[in-house]
C-alpha cells in the first residue's frame, strides 16, 4: 500500500476503538477486528520486517493501525462478494496448483531422477545456440495511446535510449535508456518473443508487445558470443528446471489418461487454425466457437472459452505448431486445472497446513488488490481540463532534459585512462583512440566513442562532470561504476519546456498517481468508519507492549 497514515488521526482512531470494549485477560492480545486477533507476536513480526533497525513508539502504533486497515480491506472485499470475482479466483487457483505440485515433489511422488552432466550441458548449449547473446532495450508505457506516441517519435528520428529515459514506466531500466542487459535464449520463457528477439536485425525495434503492466517496445542493440564456461551454471540450472517440467508433464499426462480424457479432434483443428491466424496476438474465436467442446472426462467438459481462460492464466505458454502439440497441451492444461486439485483432495494435500496457509494468504492479497482496483484505480478518469490544470501547476517538471554529447574513452584502469588522455592532448584523433581502447560496447566503439547523455544527472560522476565542463573541454580520468572515463564535450542542448500535447500522457500518469493516493486514503477512512463497531483496541496492553520494547 502506498497511502500515508497521518499519525494524529491514526492515534485518535485507535484510541476510539477501545471505547466500550471489555478488556481481555490475555496481555498478549493487542487488538481485535471482528473475530481476527492481533497479538504481540504478529506486531513483532511486522515491525522486524518494516523496521529491522528499530522503530519509534509512534511508528509501532502506525504499524498496528496498518495491520488493522489490512483486515478491514479484506472484510470490505468479502462483503462486496469479491471472493467470487473471476480475477481473484484465478490468482488463488494459480497459487494452489503451484503449492500442490510443490507438495508432490516434497513427498517424493514426483522427483527428478538424475542431475545434469557437463557433457549433457555442453550438448544443450550447442543445440540451443546459447553461445549467442543479445543486448536488449525496452520502453514500457501504460496505454496504446502512449505507445503510438513513442512510435511516432521513433519514426521522426529520436533515439530509442532518449525516449526510454523520458517516457518509459519501468523504473529499473529507464535511467539506463531502457537497457535490459545481455540476454540469451534462456532469458525468454515466451517462445514467440524469444523467436522475435533472436530473429531481429541489430538496431531493429519490435512491438508493441502487450504485457500485464502495459505495452512494450523492444530494440536489439548489439550481439556477442560467449563460451560454454561463461554460462555453464545457467545452462545446468535451465536443464534441471526442464527435467522437472518434463516430470510434471508426464504426471499430468498420467492424470489425463487415468481420467479417460477424450478430445474432439475436429474442434481442436478449428482452434489450431485460430491460433495460427492470430500469430503473436490472442486468437479471436468466431461466433459459436467459444462454447464448442474441446475435450471431456466423464461428466466434465472443457470448451474453447474455458481453455482460452486457462491458457491466459499460465505464465509460460507452450509453443504450438501442430495438431498433436495442441492436443497434448490441452490435455495437460486440463489435468493441471481440473484433475490435479481432485487428486490432491484424494491424497489429502489440500488440507496440509502449508497449502492452506499459502492459499489463504494469496486469497487475502488478491481480495485487497481487487478492492483497490474497484474503489481506486477504476475510478480514475481525469478530464482534459483537469490534466491541463495539473500541467500548469507543475510545468517545472515537464521539460525536455538537458542533453550533452560527448566523445569518450572508457578504460578498466586509471593508468590506461591517463594514457588515453595524453594521446588526446597530443592531438591524436580521439575517436580512433576510443575505437582501439574503449571497453564500451562495439556499437559505441564503432561510433568513435560518441555518447548522447540524454539525462546527465542519471550518468553518475560522468554526467556531473559533463554538466560542469565547457564545450570542447577534455575531462578525466573520471571514476565511474564501469571503470575510468576520459571524454571531450562535443555539444550541449539546454532544457526546454514541453508543450501540453507533448507530455499529456506523462501528465495523466502523474495525476492518476496523486489521485490514487488520495482515493486510497479516502477508502481507508470510509472503512474505518463503516467497521468501527467491529474494531477493538486494548490500549493498556498496547502501552505495556510499547513500554517493554522501549526498555528492551
Amino acid at each position: 500500500m502506498t497511502a500515508c497514515y497521518p499519525l494524529l488521526l491514526s492515534l485518535l482512531l485507535l484510541a476510539g476503538c477501545a471505547a466500550g470494549s471489555e478488556k481481555p485477560a490475555d496481555p498478549q492480545l493487542l487488538a481485535r477486528v471482528a473475530d481476527k486477533e492481533f497479538r504481540v507476536q504478529r506486531l513483532d513480526k511486522a515491525l522486524k520486517t518494516l523496521y529491522p533497525e528499530g522503530a519509534s513508539a509512534e511508528a509501532e502504533r502506525q504499524v498496528l493501525q496498518r495491520l488493522i486497515d489490512t483486515e478491514l480491506m479484506v472484510m470490505a472485499a468479502v462483503d462486496q462478494n469479491m471472493d467470487h470475482d473471476p480475477r481473484v479466483d484465478g490468482v488463488v487457483r494459480q497459487k494452489e496448483q503451484e503449492l500442490l505440485l510443490a507438495e508432490l515433489y516434497r513427498r517424493g511422488i514426483l522427483k527428478v531422477t538424475s542431475g545434469v552432466t557437463q557433457e549433457e550441458a555442453r550438448t544443450y548449449f550447442t543445440q540451443h545456440h546459447l553461445d549467442e547473446e543479445r543486448r536488449v532495450s525496452r520502453i514500457l508505457v501504460n496505454s496504446g495511446e502512449a505507445v503510438e506516441q513513442v512510435i511516432t517519435r521513433l519514426k521522426a528520428g529520436e533515439s530509442f535510449a532518449a525516449l526510454a529515459s523520458e517516457l518509459s514506466d519501468d523504473p529499473k531500466t529507464a535511467p539506463q535508456g531502457g537497457d535490459l542487459g545481455w540476454m540469451s535464449r534462456l532469458s525468454f520463457k515466451n517462445h514467440l518473443l524469444r523467436r522475435q528477439i533472436f530473429g531481429a536485425r541489430i538496431g531493429q525495434t519490435l512491438g508493441p508487445i502487450k504485457e500485464p503492466d502495459g505495452y512494450s517496445l523492444m530494440q536489439v542493440a548489439e550481439e556477442r558470443r560467449v563460451s560454454f564456461e561463461q554460462v555453464a551454471t545457467a545452462v545446468e540450472q535451465a536443464m534441471t528446471e526442464q527435467k522437472e517440467s518434463l516430470t510434471t508433464l508426464k504426471y499430468l499426462e498420467g492424470l489425463a489418461t487415468d481420467a479417460q480424457v477424450h478430445e474432439d479432434l475436429e474442434a481442436l483443428q478449428v482452434l489450431l487454425t485460430r491460433l495460427s491466424e492470430a500469430g503473436a496476438e490472442m486468437p479471436k474465436l468466431h461466433k459459436g466457437e467459444s462454447s464448442r467442446v474441446l475435450l471431456s472426462a466423464g461428466q466434465t467438459q472443457w470448451t474453447m472459452e474455458q481453455f482460452m481462460n486457462a491458457m491466459l492464466s499460465e505464465r509460460d505458454q507452450a509453443e504450438i505448431n501442430t495438431l498433436e502439440d495442441l492436443r497434448l497441451y490441452v490435455r495437460r492444461l486440463f489435468a493441471l486445472k481440473e484433475l490435479l486439485p481432485q487428486r490432491a483432495e484424494e491424497l489429502g494435500f489440500r488440507q496440509t497446513e502449508e497449502v492452506q496457509k499459502g492459499v489463504e494468504q494469496t486469497r487475502r492479497e488478491a481480495l485487497m488488490d481487487r478492492l483497490r482496483q474497484a474503489e481506486v484505480e477504476e475510478q480514475l478518469n481525469p478530464s482534459d481540463e483537469e490534466l491541463r490544470r495539473y500541467y500548469e501547476a507543475h510545468r517545472d517538471i515537464y521539460v525536455r532534459p538537458e542533453k550533452i554529447s560527448i566523445l569518450e574513452v572508457l578504460t578498466e584502469t586509471r593508468e590506461e585512462a591517463e594514457a588515453a588522455l595524453q594521446e588526446a592532448k597530443q592531438g591524436k584523433d580521439m575517436a580512433e583512440v576510443a575505437r582501439r581502447y574503449s571497453v564500451r560496447s562495439a556499437r559505441i566503439r564503432r561510433a568513435g566513442g560518441r555518447i548522447l547523455l540524454t539525462r546527465p544527472d542519471k550518468y553518475g560522476a560522468v554526467g556531473a562532470e559533463a554538466q560542469h565542463a565547457q564545450v570542447g573541454q577534455l575531462v578525466g580520468p573520471v571514476k565511474s561504476t564501469q571503470g575510468y572515463s576520459v571524454f571531450k564535450v562535443l555539444a550541449k542542448s539546454p532544457t526546454q519546456p514541453m508543450r501540453f500535447e507533448e507530455c499529456k500522457i506523462r501528465v495523466s500518469f502523474h495525476l492518476k498517481q496523486d489521485l490514487a493516493e488520495q482515493k486510497f486514503d479516502e477508502l481507508i477512512q470510509r472503512l474505518r468508519q463503516k467497521y468501527a463497531s467491529q474494531v477493538q483496541l486494548y490500549e493498556d496492553h498496547l502501552q505495556a507492549y510499547l513500554t517493554s520494547r522501549k526498555k528492551g
